[in-house]
C-alpha cells in the first residue's frame, strides 16, 4: 500500500474538499455564534481528515489535526467575541494545510517542521501546552545517548575562573541576541564553552563541546537565529550552571543535548567540529539543510506557484507587447503618434504592477524610462535603447520570479548609503586591528604546539603596539591599555625574563586578546555593555599580575 506523501494523489481531491468544507462550517460558526451544531460538525470534518492523513501516514500533517481537534474542543460555544483569536488560528491552520499538502504533493515528501510554528501557535491557545522544539520530528533519542563523550577534568573548577567564564559567555549571548551580526558574540560564546569544556566534569564538558559545535553551524552554515534558538543557548547557559552546582542528569539535559544536536545535524561539511561530533554520535541525516528548510518556509507562507505563474504570465505578456512597440518605433513603421502614446500607457502600467510586487528598483527603472519618451523624436535611438534595456531588466527579473516561484519580496534590493571616505577608514582601520590581534592569538598557539619555541613570539609585541596605535587613532584608549598591558606580559615575562608560563596563563592571555577581539565588533553598535568586556580582559590581564594601566 502507498503511503505518505506518494498516495496524496489518491485522496487528494477529497481532502481538500473536506477542508474547504470545514473552513466554511468554521466561518459561519464565526457569524452565529449561539449554533454549536455547526462546531460541531466542523469537529466532526477535523476527525475525519486526520483520519485520513493518519492512513496514508502523513505524520506532521496528522499531528496539525490533533492540535486543531484539541483547540476546537476547548472552545465553548456562547462565549461572545472572547474565541475569535483561536478560531483565526483554526482558519489559518486549514489554509496553511492546503499549502503543505500541495507543497508534499510537489516534492513527492512530507516534511513535518514546516508546521511546528502553525501546531506551536495552535498550542498557545490552549494552557497548560509547552511548544514543540524545533527538533521535535528530528529522529534522535536523547536518552539513549551516552551523556559523557568527552573527557573532563576530575579537579573542580575554582569558583572565580567559572564567574568570569560564565560572564564572557554571558557577554556573547546578548551580543548574539541583540545585534543583527551575532560573530563577535558567537566567538565570545565558544571561547568559554571550549574553557569550561577542559575544566568540567565528563557530563558538562560533553554539553559545552556538542554547544561548541553547534554554535559554529550558526556562524558558518549560516543558520537563521530565530527567537527559539537564542533561548536555547540561554536554556544553556542556566544548565551548565546548575551541573557545575552538582546538579544531577534530567529530562532538561537530555532534551536541551537533542537541540543543539539537531542544530548540529543541519551543518555542511564546513564545519570541522560538526563533523567531529556527527561522527561521535553518529547522528541521523536530517534529510534537509538550513536553506532548504527556509525556502520551503517561504513557500509555504508566500503566494503559491500558480499565483506567481499566472502573474508572470500577464507581466511577459504586457513586456511582449512593449517590445513590439519599440520594434515599430525603431523601424519607423506604422503610426508612431498611436504607437507612442500606447507604448506609454503600457510602460506605466507595467512599473505599477512591479511597484505593487515589491519590485522597487526595475519598477522605478521602467519608470524613468517612460519618462524619457516625454521628448522623443523620431529617429531618436539612443532612447529607445534605454527603454529597451530596462525592459529587458524586467524581463530578466520576471523570469527569475516565474522560475523560482517566491513571493515578489525576495527581489526587494536593500537601500545602501552612499559610501563615506572617513567611515570607510574606520572600517578598514577597525579590520586591520582585528587581523592584528588574530596574528597575535595565533602566535601564541604556535608557541604552545612547538613546545614553548620563543620564536614565534618575537613578531607579536610589535603587532600588539600596531593594533594599540590603532585603537588609539579610534578613540578606544582603554582598549589600547589593555593591549599594551598584554603586550608587556609577553615582553618582559615570555621573551626577556624566559619564563615558561602554564598553560593556564597562556589560557588567560587568549582569553584578553579574544575579549577585545568581542569588543571591536560590538563597540561601534552598543549592542552589549562594552565596558564589561573590557573589565573582563582586564580582569584577565589582573590573574597574570599585570594590572592594566600601572
Amino acid at each position: 500500500m502507498l503511503t505518505g506523501a506518494t498516495s496524496l494523489d489518491l485522496v487528494r481531491d477529497e481532502l481538500f474538499v473536506s477542508v474547504t468544507g470545514v473552513e466554511e462550517l468554521l466561518q459561519q460558526f464565526l457569524e452565529e455564534r449561539h449554533n454549536g451544531s455547526l462546531l460541531q460538525q466542523a469537529i466532526e470534518g477535523l476527525q475525519q481528515l486526520r483520519g485520513t492523513l493518519n492512513l496514508i501516514e502523513l505524520d506532521g500533517a496528522a499531528l496539525l489535526l490533533e492540535e486543531m481537534i484539541a483547540l476546537a474542543t476547548d472552545i465553548p460555544v456562547h462565549e461572545g467575541e472572547g474565541r475569535n483569536a483561536p478560531l483565526s488560528t483554526l482558519c489559518n491552520s486549514l489554509f496553511l494545510l492546503q499549502r503543505y499538502l500541495h507543497l508534499c504533493r510537489q516534492q513527492g515528501r512530507e516534511r513535518p517542521e514546516l508546521l511546528l510554528p502553525v501546531i506551536n501557535e495552535l498550542r498557545s491557545h490552549r494552557p497548560d501546552m509547552q511548544p514543540l522544539p524545533e527538533s521535535h520530528f528530528y529522529p534522535l533519542d536523547p536518552y539513549r545517548m551516552p551523556a559523557a563523550l568527552r573527557d573532563g577534568a576530575r579537579q573542580p573548577l575554582d569558583p572565580r575562573t567559572f564567574a568570569r567564564l560564565r560572564q564572557m559567555y554571558q557577554l556573547g549571548l546578548l551580543g548574539m541576541i541583540r545585534d543583527e551580526r551575532p560573530g563577535a558574540g558567537i566567538s565570545l560564546m565558544q571561547r568559554a564553552l571550549q574553557r569550561w569544556e577542559t575544566r568540567l566534569d565528563d557530563r558538562a564538558a560533553t554539553l559545552c563541546w556538542i554547544a561548541s559545535a553547534s554554535l559554529e553551524a550558526v556562524e558558518r552554515v549560516p543558520l537563521q537565529l530565530t527567537g527559539e534558538r537564542k533561548r536555547l543557548y540561554s536554556r544553556l547557559d542556566r544548565q551548565i550552571k546548575r551541573l557545575v552546582a552538582g546538579g544531577t542528569e534530567s529530562d532538561d539535559t537530555a532534551r536541551l543535548r537533542r537541540d543543539l544536536l539537531y542544530l548540529v545535524a543541519l551543518a555542511d561539511s564546513r564545519c570541522v567540529l560538526c563533523e567531529e561530533v556527527r561522527r561521535a554520535v553518529n547522528l541521523p541525516d536530517p534529510g534537509y539543510t538550513e536553506a532548504a528548510l527556509q525556502h520551503d518556509f517561504a513557500s509555504l507562507r508566500g503566494p503559491g506557484a500558480d499565483v506567481m505563474r499566472s502573474v508572470a504570465e500577464a507581466l511577459h505578456e504586457e513586456i511582449n507587447a512593449i517590445k513590439d512597440l519599440l520594434d515599430l518605433l525603431a523601424r519607423n513603421a506604422g503610426d508612431a503618434e498611436q504607437s507612442l502614446e500606447t507604448l506609454d500607457v503600457s510602460l506605466q502600467r507595467l512599473w505599477k504592477t512591479l511597484g505593487m510586487l515589491d519590485m522597487t528598483s526595475v519598477s522605478e527603472q521602467i519608470r524613468r524610462a517612460a519618462e524619457l519618451l516625454d521628448g522623443w523624436r523620431a529617429g531618436d535611438q539612443g532612447v529607445l535603447e534605454q527603454v529597451a534595456d530596462a525592459v529587458l531588466h524586467a524581463e530578466l527579473t520576471v523570469t527569475r520570479m516565474e522560475s523560482e516561484g517566491e513571493g515578489a519580496a525576495v527581489f526587494a534590493e536593500d537601500q545602501q548609503p552612499a559610501p563615506v571616505e572617513l567611515k570607510e577608514a574606520h572600517i578598514v582601520l577597525v579590520e586591520e586591528s582585528q587581523a592584528g590581534l588574530a596574528l597575535a592569538r595565533r602566535a601564541v598557539t604556535a608557541y604552545i604546539e612547538s613546545g614553548n619555541d620563543r620564536m614565534h613570539l618575537l613578531n607579536v609585541p610589535a603587532t600588539l603596539e600596531t593594533v594599540r596605535g590603532g585603537l588609539i587613532f579610534l578613540g578606544m584608549t582603554r582598549a589600547a591599555d589593555i593591549i599594551r598591558t598584554a603586550s608587556r606580559f609577553i615582553r618582559e615575562a615570555m621573551l626577556e625574563q624566559q619564563k615558561v608560563p602554564g598553560v593556564q596563563q597562556l589560557e588567560i592571555l587568549a582569553d584578553a586578546l579574544t575579549s577585545i577581539e568581542f569588543y571591536l565588533e560590538s563597540a561601534e553598535r552598543s549592542s552589549v555593555n562594552t565596558g564589561d568586556v573590557l573589565a573582563l580582559a582586564e580582569d584577565s590581564l589582573a590573574e597574570l599580575g599585570y594590572t592594566v594601566g600601572a
